[in-house]
């Protein structure tokens, strides 16, 4: 019995110690820390200076400049070898001046013969008259002389066939490249003799078709220079009335109505290009709306917050919405009425 008793002291014992070391072998508690701090780095912002400048509202629009006058010079009986052409490209003719011949060897030396034919007739006929020859011999001699008299006419147009003429007066626009000797047929076009000072350009715009009314000045641009133009015809007849700025109306404000056209057609109305401007293209500018001197911006900086327009400005190192009102719309432009100020600098990104 005292040697059970022994071993249950040292079972309990043992059991003690065991109990005391199982909470030595927990891990300690760590130290806790604040939350760590971490400062963002300072906004970058692109932008750009809300600066003055015009801006216009205008419609753009493409036509062939071609002229009211013109005149494809052509040998129309028959063709032939030429002769000589007389004129060159940029030349100024008058009406009836010679364009272009062709070759007539043949045909005059048929003339030569003739004439010289149509002398001895005649010569005969006065011989006749003064050898007191009876009534018939001498009316056969009058016949012989009007039938040759016929064939001569016949071979003066043939020759006169053979040169063309100025039907109009003008600038020559085109002259085709021919040597002489070279063979032409008829009807195909030698020369073009336009009246430079009668150029026109049609167009057909894709918007505001309405804008365009009879003798609205509008603007014509050829190879970066600017003419004077006006517009003479439109599909709707609707006029233009320069003192209202506005279409034309009667008494009554009924709008005045003129001759209709299936095309809109643009005249120039002072100096005009160079004749090798026809045929080419140019574009007329229509002016609908204009604004000098004023705030003009982007449009794509321009946001829409609860209906409202802003943009947003960068003043004392912050991003700040601004409220804005819009005026004159252009392309890619956009006039600032009121809500900034000239030098505000606009956040881009």
């Amino acid at each position: 019995m005292k040697f059970n008793k022994g071993i249950a002291l040292i079972c309990c014992a043992s059991i003690a110690i065991g109990t005391m070391s199982g909470c030595y072998f927990l891990p300690e508690e760590e130290e806790v820390y604040d939350a760590p701090v971490v400062k963002a780095s300072e906004v970058s912002y692109t932008t750009t200076p809300a600066s003055l400048r015009d801006i216009t509202r205008q419609v753009v629009t493409a036509g062939t400049i071609a002229s009211g006058t013109e005149y494809n010079a052509r040998f129309s009986d028959y063709g032939g070898n030429i002769k000589q052409v007389y004129v060159a490209a940029g030349d100024s003719v008058a009406q009836g001046d010679l364009i272009a011949e062709l070759e007539t060897y043949e045909l005059d030396k048929e003339l030569e013969i003739l004439e010289l034919e149509m002398q001895r007739e005649r010569l005969e006929y006065e011989i006749a008259v003064e050898n007191n020859e009876s009534e018939r011999v001498k009316a056969k001699e009058e016949l012989d002389i009007q039938l040759m008299q016929i064939e001569l006419d016949k071979l003066y147009e043939e020759k006169e066939a053979a040169k063309i003429y100025a039907e109009v007066g003008g600038t020559v626009s085109y002259v085709r490249t021919l040597s002489p000797g070279d063979w032409i047929n008829a009807g195909e076009t030698v020369a073009t003799v336009i009246d430079i000072t009668d150029l026109f350009i049609k167009i057909n715009p894709n918007n505001e078709v309405a804008e365009f009314l009879i003798n609205r000045p509008i603007t014509i641009r050829y190879e970066g220079e600017l003419y004077e133009g006006i517009i003479v015809t439109n599909k709707s007849g609707r006029q233009w009335d320069e003192e209202l700025g506005a279409a034309m109306v009667d008494e009554s404000g009924e709008e005045i109505l003129g001759e209709e056209s299936e095309d809109i057609t643009v005249a120039f109305t002072g100096t005009v290009p160079a004749s090798s401007a026809v045929g080419n293209i140019a574009d007329t500018l229509l002016i609908l709306d204009s604004r000098e001197n004023v705030i003009v911006i982007s449009a794509n900086l321009v946001k829409e917050v609860n209906g409202q327009d802003v943009v947003y400005v960068y003043k004392d190192n912050e991003r700040v919405q601004t409220p804005i009102v819009l005026g004159l719309r252009s392309g890619s432009l956009v006039e600032v009425v009121s809500g900034l100020e000239v030098g505000d600098e606009i956040i881009i990104r």
